[in-house]
C-alpha cells in the first residue's frame, strides 16, 4: 500500500517471450519496468562437470529494433568476472537479477547483450507485451505437453490476430509452426511457413532463417 501511495510500481512481464539466445539453459523469470531501473530476473542449469559462469560488468540492455543501450547498474546472484561462480553439481540452478537504467515505455523489445570475449551471454528479441506473451506462453506449454494440433491453433490465432509482419517475436511463431506441421506429418504445410518466414519483412529474418536450419526445424 506504501508503494502504491507514493505512486511507485512496477509493471511486470512473466516469463517474458525472447526468440534467440546463445546460453539454452538459461530462463528469464520475469521483467520489471520501474520508473528508474528495468529489473531482470533469471535462472541459470548447469549441465556440464565442473561447470561455472560470470557475467561481465559491461553486460547492457539494447533496443531491439532501435540504436538505444541502457546500463547494467547492479547485480546479485553472480559476480562480475573475472570473479567465477563454480556450480556444485550438474544440474543446479541460480537465480541472478540484473539491474539496468529505466528503459521507456514505448520500447516492446530488448536485446540482453554482454560484451565479452569468449562464451558471452545473448539474448535477443525479449518481448515486453503482456497479451502476446500469454498467448505464447500458452501455444508453448501446450506444445510441450504433446497437444501439438492445440498448439497449433493458438499459434496459427495468434499470426491471424497479431501479426504486423514486422516484430521479430514472430519469428518464433514461425519456427513453432514449422516443427509442429512436421509432427503433424504435414510437410507440404512446414515448407509453406517456412517461404512464408523468408519471404517476410521481420525483424531479425535472417536469423530465423538460420536458426531454422541449423536446428534442422527445415528438412
Amino acid at each position: 500500500m506504501l508503494l502504491m501511495a507514493t505512486g511507485l510500481y512496477a509493471q511486470v512481464y512473466d516469463q517474458p517471450i525472447y526468440s534467440l539466445t546463445s546460453h539454452p539453459t538459461l530462463d528469464i523469470i520475469s521483467v520489471e519496468r520501474w520508473e528508474d531501473q528495468m529489473v531482470l530476473t533469471l535462472t541459470l542449469k548447469n549441465e556440464r562437470y565442473s561447470g561455472s559462469f560470470c557475467l561481465d560488468s559491461n553486460t547492457i540492455l539494447r533496443n531491439s529494433i532501435g540504436k538505444e543501450e541502457y546500463t547494467l547498474v547492479g547485480m546479485d546472484g553472480i559476480s562480475a568476472c573475472p570473479e567465477v561462480y563454480r556450480f556444485k553439481s550438474i544440474g543446479e540452478r541460480i537465480t541472478i537479477i540484473l539491474e539496468f537504467q529505466a528503459v521507456p515505455d514505448d520500447v516492446k523489445y530488448i536485446d540482453l547483450i554482454e560484451n565479452c570475449n569468449e562464451n558471452c551471454l545473448d539474448i535477443k528479441y525479449i518481448l515486453l507485451d503482456e497479451e502476446i506473451n500469454a498467448s505464447l506462453n500458452q501455444g508453448i506449454r501446450l506444445y510441450e505437453l504433446g497437444k501439438s494440433k492445440a498448439a497449433l491453433q493458438v499459434f496459427e490465432d495468434l499470426m491471424n490476430a497479431e501479426y504486423d509482419g514486422f516484430s521479430p517475436v514472430f519469428g518464433t511463431v514461425y519456427l513453432y509452426l514449422i516443427s509442429i506441421h512436421y509432427e503433424l506429418g504435414s510437410s507440404k504445410d512446414a515448407r509453406r511457413v517456412f517461404q512464408e518466414l523468408r519471404e517476410s519483412s521481420i525483424v531479425g529474418r535472417d536469423e530465423f532463417v538460420e536458426t531454422a536450419r541449423d536446428n534442422g526445424i527445415i528438412r
